[in-house]
């Protein structure tokens, strides 16, 4: 099975019930998550912890919780920044310049993973550099 890596807005969305991946995706991530190969990037908890407190997103409990409830989910895994995914993320050529893309496109370099993502930019930047697996979620 291959590892899926998640964006952040896909996590929140999953978890918040916003707009959920289309059903073929959803698949692939319980798929994943069965065979403990679903994972998200530690930067992905200090994203949805920002979004929480600019109040860009509710979280129906503290968000120390919440982050806590993500992070035990049944078979996700989150990846720490290592030396090795910190490295790859100053190497990505011509990739704009926000940090937390860079780190969730690193790790899923690093890691050999796929990426479910929605963002625009990054299936942008893959489509000309063809350096990850990207799904459109």
């Amino acid at each position: 099975m291959d590892r899926i890596l998640m964006d952040t807005h896909i996590i929140v969305d999953l978890v918040l019930s916003g707009t959920k991946p289309k059903d073929d995706v959803l698949d692939k991530i319980e798929n994943s998550r069965n065979t403990n190969s679903l994972f998200i990037s530690s930067i992905t908890l200090w994203e949805i912890a920002m979004l929480v407190s600019k109040k860009r997103i509710e979280v129906y409990k503290p968000m120390l919780e919440f982050l806590e409830e993500i992070s035990n989910i049944d078979g996700l895994s989150v990846v720490d920044i290592n030396p090795k995914i910190a490295s790859e993320s100053v190497l990505l050529n011509d990739f704009h310049p926000d940090p937390s893309d860079r780190i969730i496109v690193a790790t899923a370099r690093v890691m050999n993973a796929t990426l479910i993502t929605r963002d625009s930019k990054i299936i942008s930047w893959n489509n000309e550099n063809r350096l990850i697996r990207v799904i459109e979620g």
